[in-house]
C-alpha cells in the first residue's frame, strides 16, 4: 500500500481537519488549537491503540457509531486545498494556505518546532 504508516495517520487527520475547515464547522487555528490543546498533548506518550484500550473499546465502539457516519471520506483531494493552490496560497512560503503568516511568524513556527524536537531527543 502507498505511504509509510505514519504518513497515512497523519494525513487522515489533516483530511478530516480540512473537511472541518471547508464546511465551516471552525477555521483553520481552531482545528490547530484543539489538537495542541487535547489529544496534542497526550500522543508523546499515549499512542492511539493504547488511548483506546486506556477508555474502554466499549467506549470507543459508541464514539464511531456516532461520529464516523459523518467523517470526511473523501477519495480525492479536498476542494478547497485545490481552490488554495490554484490560487497560489501555498502555506508559509507564500504567505497565505489554510492560515495567514507573516514571515515572522512562519519563523517562530520553526523555531518552537526544532527546539521542541531538539528537547524531545535529549530525553
Amino acid at each position: 500500500m502507498p505511504g509509510f504508516i505514519g504518513n497515512r495517520l497523519q494525513h487522515a487527520l489533516w483530511r478530516e481537519a480540512i473537511s472541518l475547515v471547508h464546511r465551516g464547522v471552525c477555521d483553520a487555528e481552531t482545528i490547530d488549537t484543539v489538537v495542541k490543546l487535547s489529544f496534542g498533548m497526550r500522543l508523546p506518550v499515549l499512542g492511539p491503540m493504547e488511548n483506546a484500550d486506556l477508555v474502554g473499546l466499549d467506549l470507543a465502539r459508541s464514539v464511531h457509531e456516532i461520529i464516523f457516519p459523518d467523517l470526511d471520506c473523501a477519495r480525492e483531494p479536498s476542494p478547497l486545498l485545490n481552490e488554495l493552490v490554484s490560487a497560489g496560497h501555498l502555506g508559509m512560503r507564500t504567505g497565505k494556505g489554510l492560515r495567514n503568516w507573516t514571515p515572522e511568524q512562519a519563523d517562530e513556527v520553526r523555531r518552537r518546532l526544532a527546539l521542541h524536537l531538539i528537547a524531545a531527543n535529549n530525553r
